[in-house]
């Protein structure tokens, strides 16, 4: 009796182990399956992430042109009117000289006066800088202003080929074709500026 007991004492101490053996080949195979599942979800999630960088990175590329361009049309604009209000300056410099002995601005700010006249409504800053526009002088004399920064245009038909910002000039024209002034028949003449293309937007005159 004794020997049966062993015996089948030995029968279920091998069933245990049998069984036990056979649960871990099952969680070995359910961690195996888990982990490749784990792996592909990882990759597909890496996929989409570079998908999306990508997809960032045209938007701010395509943002950063939507922004140069505006910032190159505001040059134009304001440069172009910074021009325009230092030629109406100088052809009333016959009619105001008694109050105003210089013919061009010595600084911006005296085109924004009210009295006698306001020529600009405001100090422009360069677009493209943030900052104050370069002058352009002769002598004392405010001709004009110029970016300072060395970048390159994009707008090569507005700018006309100009190979940094700083070669564009917004300079005043020269005083051709004189006149009688008919609001001040006493004066000797008075002389309306005239376009050149050395002024316009695009120019690209060499620095003296």
């Amino acid at each position: 009796m004794p020997h049966t007991n062993r015996m089948k004492h030995l029968f279920l101490s091998l069933a245990f182990l049998v069984g036990r053996n056979d649960d871990k080949g099952e969680r070995s195979r359910l961690y195996s399956t888990i982990g490749n599942q784990g792996g592909f979800l990882y990759l597909v999630v890496m996929f989409f992430v570079v998908l999306i960088g990508i997809g960032l990175m045209a938007v701010g590329q395509e943002w950063s042109v939507i922004m140069k361009r505006d910032r190159e049309k505001e040059l134009a604009f304001r440069g172009t009117r910074i021009k325009e209000a230092i030629e109406r300056f100088v052809a009333d410099h016959e009619v105001l000289k008694g109050t105003r002995p210089n013919k061009y601005p010595l600084k911006l700010e005296e085109l924004t006066k009210k009295a006698p006249r306001r020529y600009l409504p405001v100090v422009y800053k360069d677009p493209i800088t943030g900052q104050d526009f370069e002058l352009i002088k002769v002598g004392k004399d405010i001709r004009g202003v110029r970016s300072t920064s060395l970048e390159t245009p994009m707008d090569q038909m507005t700018f006309k080929g100009a190979r940094t910002y700083h070669a564009i000039k917004f300079e005043a024209a020269q005083l051709k074709n004189c006149g009688p002034n008919p609001l001040n028949p006493l004066a000797p003449t008075t002389c309306a500026p005239t376009t050149s293309p050395s002024t316009q937007p695009g120019s690209t005159t060499k620095k003296n």
